[in-house]
């Protein structure tokens, strides 16, 4: 059951239509509409003559002048009445489209989230559908909110958004002190851990009436945000005394000793004395509330972030004002820990004032439909499934995949995580699994679109397949009359030049890296962009075709990426180095030599499904060959197993594998034996004739193909 919470002042003329509205969006639902009114025009008269008119329930709670506080009181009011198990807020105005709502619903139960925001659609002015000025005073009232709150707000673009749903058992009513328009932004500061997702949506314009923001609104706005500041943290007051108590005694010990030696050396020894200070106070009493906090090897990073502010901020400030400006020791003591503390601040994981990290919402979505076994919706576009890409809305969001601008994505509930620990410079990414599968990574992800696809959303998209019924299989793949070849190598090389030389003699392209294969036998297209290697150019057909500053061009960014680099990076991962985030800036810098197959070969006839007739493995020789059903299922779920890209590849495909007890491995291997029952016995199979015949061996099966040292090769 769910219950949608209207709060209302003056909505008279929106009553009838907001319920006409939802009556046709909620058609289905068991649901009830509760409204909390505070008007002084005849909107509870309009409730009552509306309600009887609707097969749902409505009520009213008509609140007298006493008991008026605001619109988050309102919707208070209506969580401590209401007795859905799923709790919808939303304006009456009508610019919170009620035909979102059962999407909101339906994200919530897929995504097991205890939060679901509906998040307006931004520019860099703000909201769509507010009027230039309402705009720009949201964006900034969001901005301030995330400077006060960075953490607890860093999983929500749109904190100040009227229309969300939340799940009854996880609030708590009892902790809310509601104050002004913000409800949303008092929920999450009051009850921290929720499990939040997010529903983006065009703000429509206003049906009727007026806004009911104004400057006392905004005034209450901020006196909410100090006193959440204030209270929602206890160590806040104490981390504010600290500071100026800081700020008081480094100021006196720099001026004590600036007496004895130069100021540089003075503002030197005070600082280190007042950082081991600090830090203890901190530990013991700011958060610890009088008592010792484990974690002592944090103290390294507090003290490696103290000493780059101390010689790259305040010794630097301290010459300009006091050997430059020639202001007194103490005067520019003062300054400089205050500027310090202050760039300290605007470089720290918490927050970084661009104008990328305050959007509210997604600019744009890209959304991409896989043979309508799984839809992706993602803020960065995916070279990599641009074959898929649709401008048309998705039936349903398998995957939805987004930036957190504000740094690294923050643990929630149930997530799986990777972390380097750079913030948003570095490679970080939280995953929440589920019927919807929320893929949040960190900003410097989204100028690296391979090396997000193949890092993090490939092994998301093998295991969502796996649970799709389908199975994500390592192998380039040609067609021929409908009749499908999986071709698969021992070792990673020869697969890309064996399907494009099929191509180039006849047959049809639908892959040449992985395969979506079902169980009943069908083969369906994943034409990523083809890496274009030495092999590659040697095709005849490739060199015809590609005039040579091109071919010179891949030829050279292949060399940058050569398997001995891919190597060194593995290496390197073990020893715990950020090799993640190195390979983000590596391929922001130079990106990867991959080009669409269709761009290689303009004449190239592309098939969309098909079905699975052969399995071909391919020695490293380049002869081929085809392997009888039982062989083949464990030859292609061995090489799918070991074929994974760079860290945190194995990482994820691991966690998702074994995710709440599920086995997608399982899963996959059988789908992959259930399709090769179907495959023609080698003696009795004949590859059509624009293939090589030379390469192949049908009459002896060459079990060194099986050898498990083979299989165990990475991709």
């Amino acid at each position: 059951m769910l219950t949608i919470i209207v709060p209302t002042r003056n909505e008279a003329a929106n009553i009838y239509p907001l319920l006409e509205r939802l009556a046709l969006a909620m058609e289905g639902i068991p649901f009830g509409v509760l409204f909390v009114d505070d008007s002084t025009d005849e909107t509870p008269e309009a409730v009552s003559a509306a309600a009887g008119k609707f097969a749902f329930p409505v009520r009213l709670i008509a609140r007298p002048p006493e008991r008026r506080n605001g619109l988050s009181g309102a919707v208070v009011e209506g969580f401590q009445q209401a007795d859905g198990e799923w709790l919808c807020v939303m304006d009456a105005d009508l610019q919170h489209p009620p035909e979102v709502i059962p999407t909101l619903l339906a994200r919530a139960q897929e995504a097991g989230a205890d939060v679901v925001v509906g998040s307006r659609q931004a520019t860099g002015w703000g909201p769509r559908g507010l009027n230039r000025r309402r705009a720009l005073t949201s964006q900034l009232l969001t901005i301030l909110a995330r400077a006060w709150f960075p953490r607890l707000l860093k999983n929500v673009s749109d904190p100040l958004t009227g229309l969300f749903l939340v799940r009854r058992r996880a609030l708590n009513v009892d902790a809310l002190r509601p104050d002004g328009f913000k409800i949303l932004l008092e929920l999450l500061i009051r009850c921290p851990g929720l499990r939040v997702s997010e529903v983006h949506f065009n703000f429509a314009a206003r049906h009727e009436g007026e806004s009911k923001a104004d400057f006392r609104e905004g005034m209450r706005f901020f006196r909410h945000l100090l006193r959440l500041r204030a209270t929602a943290n206890q160590s806040f007051p104490r981390l504010i005394v600290v500071a100026l108590g800081s700020v008081a005694l480094d100021t006196a010990v720099l001026v004590a000793l600036s007496y004895l030696w130069p100021y540089w050396l003075a503002a030197i020894l005070s600082a280190e004395l007042f950082i081991l200070l600090r830090f203890a106070v901190t530990q013991t009493w700011v958060l610890g509330g009088g008592r010792t906090v484990p974690g002592w090897p944090s103290f390294r990073r507090f003290f490696i972030s103290n000493q780059l502010s101390l010689f790259l901020a305040r010794l630097p400030l301290l010459y300009l004002l006091i050997s430059r400006w020639h202001l007194p020791t103490a005067a520019a003591g003062i300054v400089a820990l205050i500027l310090e503390g202050i760039i300290r601040y605007a470089l720290s994981e918490q927050w970084v004032f661009s104008l990328r990290g305050i959007g509210m919402g997604p600019r744009s979505l890209y959304r991409y439909d896989l043979h309508g076994i799984l839809g992706v919706e993602s803020q960065v576009r995916l070279p990599e499934l641009a074959y898929f890409e649709t401008a048309a809305p998705l039936a349903h969001v398998d995957i939805g995949l987004r930036i957190d601008r504000q740094g690294t994505p923050s643990p929630q509930p149930g997530a799986i995580i990777y972390d380097e620990r750079l913030s948003r410079f570095g490679f970080g990414v939280a995953i929440m699994p589920g019927s919807f599968t929320e893929v949040v990574v960190s900003p410097a992800l989204e100028k690296a679109p391979y090396a997000l696809y193949k890092s993090i959303l490939e092994p998301v998209l093998r295991w969502a397949f796996a649970h799709k019924g389908a199975a994500l299989v390592y192998g380039g793949c040609v067609a021929h009359d409908g009749r499908a070849t999986l071709i698969i190598p021992t070792e990673d090389k020869g697969k890309t030049g064996a399907v494009l030389q099929a191509v180039t003699q006849g047959e049809a392209f639908l892959s040449d890296d992985f395969t979506i294969l079902m169980a009943d036998g069908r083969v369906f297209s994943y034409p990523k962009p083809i890496t274009v290697t030495q092999e590659v150019l040697h095709q005849t057909a490739v060199t015809v075709t590609m005039k040579w500053p091109r071919q010179m061009e891949m030829w050279l960014r292949n060399r940058f990426y050569s398997p001995w680099g891919r190597r060194a990076g593995l290496a390197a991962s073990r020893q715990h180095w950020p090799v993640a985030t190195l390979n983000i800036y590596w391929q922001r810098l130079l990106a990867p030599p991959k080009v669409p197959v269709t761009r290689l070969l303009p004449q190239v006839q592309l098939s969309d499904r098909a079905r699975l007739t052969a399995v071909m493995a391919l020695a490293p020789g380049g002869g081929m060959t085809a392997l009888p059903a039982k062989e083949a299922a464990a030859f292609i779920h061995a090489r799918s197993q070991a074929a994974q890209g760079f860290p945190p590849y194995a990482l994820l495909d691991e966690r998702l594998a074994d995710w709440q007890g599920t086995n997608s491995r399982a899963a996959a291997q059988t789908i992959i034996q259930q399709a090769c029952h179907r495959l023609a016995h080698p003696h009795h199979y004949s590859l059509t004739s624009s293939l090589n015949t030379d390469l192949l061996n049908t009459d002896l099966l060459n079990t060194d193909l099986l050898n498990t040292d083979l299989l165990n090769t990475e991709h």
